[in-house]
């Protein structure tokens, strides 16, 4: 029983600690670290760093003095950019190449990993996102306040959205689907057989829309944006630059249910605070 107890002692003063980091000012005692091109500043830090320089929850590492790597769910993805305004942060999968439309992200990355499910995104939720952040630090949508002062809503803004890659044995004539081309059809891998056809879908499909004879290969994130009309290959172009993850919930550790970013790229909680 004894062991029982100071093993949840040992815990409770874990999760007191985190809150502490998270709640502490952005201005601390640490001069920016640097990592190739990129500056490293709180709540981020460099595995190498001090370990008071920076929130654990978002430590970076920097591979060969040149490139910065940040794990999600335990996956090496490369910074592209870090933006201190707006709270965000750009990665790119390490398989996905630029100028080479063949090449193919390394892993799947799905909504769900983020711990920010499309249902969290659509329905106003109120859970505790103290422990959400310690599990989920980066989102992929932020929320901002509309309507009038005394009346207001929050509105999630998507930073990313969903690539699907999908292998089909027959052609396909689908708006929802976007034919690989020469990029990846007819290519020897071992991703795509000689004999399937492949294609992406942006934005996300049901369960319905899948065709007959044809597989979901994986998934991962890309910008935000419109892609209707676009070619395969300006798609991949936008795959190689990277998608955008938010890490605002670092400063949200007080809130009762979301915060959101204001005008002035300041995060405030939309209800209570604990």
């Amino acid at each position: 029983m004894s062991r029982f107890l100071f093993a949840c002692y040992l815990a409770l003063l874990l999760l007191l600690l985190v809150f502490q980091t998270s709640n502490c000012n952005d201005t601390n005692l640490c001069a920016p670290s640097s990592c190739g091109n990129h500056t490293i500043s709180y709540p981020f830090s460099l595995e190498s760093d001090p370990s008071n320089c920076g929130n654990p929850l978002y430590t970076l590492h920097c591979e060969k003095n040149t490139s910065t790597v940040l794990y999600l769910d335990s996956r090496k993805y490369y910074v592209q950019a870090i933006n201190y305004n707006n709270l965000t942060i750009r990665v790119v999968d390490p398989g996905v190449k630029e100028n080479d439309c063949s090449s193919l992200p390394d892993f799947s990355l799905t909504y769900a990993r983020l711990g920010n499910s499309r249902r969290e995104y659509t329905i106003f939720t109120s859970t505790n996102t103290r422990f959400d952040y310690i599990r989920f630090p980066y989102t992929w949508f932020q929320y901002e306040r509309t309507g009038r002062k005394w009346f207001p809503k929050y509105k999630p803004l998507p930073l990313s959205q969903m690539i699907i890659f999908i292998n089909c044995a027959n052609p396909v004539n689908s708006p929802l689907y976007v034919e690989t081309g020469t990029c990846l059809n007819g290519e020897k891998s071992s991703n795509v057989s000689l004999l399937m056809r492949s294609y992406v879908n942006v934005g996300g499909m049901k369960a319905s829309d899948l065709m007959e004879l044809c597989s979901l290969e994986r998934m991962t994130l890309l910008p935000a944006k419109d892609y209707k009309n676009m070619s395969y290959k300006e798609i991949h172009s936008q795959l190689a630059y990277g998608f955008e993850l938010s890490w605002h919930k670092s400063k949200c550790g007080s809130c009762a249910t979301i915060c959101y970013i204001d005008d002035s790229n300041r995060t405030k909680c939309a209800g209570g605070q604990y």
